[in-house]
């Protein structure tokens, strides 16, 4: 009954519906609140045909107002996408489904670039990320202060989007000899890998079994030897896979970052974006090329996680 309440205190809509309620009676009824209602309902009534508890019908109730919360706040309407919207489009989507695929030829030096930023990012920061991933675990750091440290700082580096540190480093550095921003993008990109490696490598290391690192203390090893036999080979898979995992993060990652200036395939979408040339011809095939080259990379790590795991 809150629910319903809600519904219709706090929302409007120009389209008004009347809901037949017997003989000459209607109800007014906006339709968008009205929608919501009956969502709401139907999701209560769910509730009740599976006998959920009471804890679990409030979920779903709560789910259903928060999510109309949330996309009336931002106005979230698909009806653009239909009728006149998508009239509109059509001339757009002939365009994409005709690329320029010669285009691709002329720009192949911005794909070496990406992949090349790519590489370079991902092994350094595999390598940056499992030492503080190995220094943030309680298993594999020094002490509990040093763990902490590590951790705060890892959760600073990740909190700060890539493209915020785009614009640092194209602000700090500038173009190089191979493009706008490359350096910038190689270290943006560095940074982004720290974060996600350390995280997910460092829950993987808290996960290892105990048998070897107590074996190890038993030998008398120090930290070094402890966690060199006892910690890296039960987790080498698991970070192997990251690694391949952010390698393909990186190559879509560094789409997005050409858009604000790192040079790169990217780049090359802003630019063809911005001008619009030929039409969306040379814009469509930059992005099959991207979409085929991600699908690559994927198989690629794909195939090479299921030999490691």
């Amino acid at each position: 009954m809150l629910g319903l309440i809600y519904f219709w205190t706090t929302n409007e809509s120009d389209t008004i519906v009347w809901v037949p309620l017997g003989g000459s009676s209607y109800l007014y009824a906006p339709l968008w609140p009205l929608v919501g209602a009956v969502l709401l309902v139907v999701a209560v009534a769910l509730a009740w045909r599976v006998r959920a508890s009471a804890l679990s019908a409030a979920g779903i109730v709560g789910f259903v107002l928060v999510s109309w919360w949330a996309g009336r706040n931002i106005g979230f309407d698909l009806t653009p996408l239909f009728g006149d919207g998508l009239q509109r489009a059509m001339p757009i989507y002939q365009q994409f489904l005709s690329p320029n695929w010669s285009y691709l030829l002329g720009v192949w030096d911005v794909w070496v670039i990406t992949i090349a930023m790519a590489i370079v990012a991902t092994v350094l920061g595999c390598l940056l990320g499992l030492g503080f991933a190995l220094l943030a675990s309680p298993v594999s750091s020094p002490n509990k202060v040093t763990s902490q440290i590590v951790k705060a700082i890892n959760s600073v580096v990740r909190a700060i989007p890539d493209v915020g540190y785009a614009y640092l480093f194209l602000a700090f550095i500038g173009g190089t000899a191979f493009g706008m921003g490359a350096l910038a993008g190689v270290l943006t990109l560095l940074l982004f890998n720290i974060g996600i490696m350390a995280k997910l490598t460092g829950e993987t290391i808290d996960a290892v079994q105990r048998g070897p690192l107590e074996a190890a203390d038993a030998a008398g090893a120090n930290l070094i030897q402890r966690n060199r036999v006892a910690v890296l080979p039960q987790i080498m898979p698991g970070f192997v896979s990251y690694g391949l995992y952010v390698f393909e993060l990186n190559i879509r990652a560094s789409a997005a970052l050409g858009l604000v200036g790192i040079a790169g395939v990217g780049q090359e979408i802003g630019n063809e974006w911005a001008r619009l040339s030929h039409g969306y011809a040379n814009l469509s095939a930059l992005m099959i090329a991207l979409v085929v080259v991600v699908l690559l990379v994927d198989l690629l790590s794909l195939t090479i996680r299921r030999k490691l795991l």
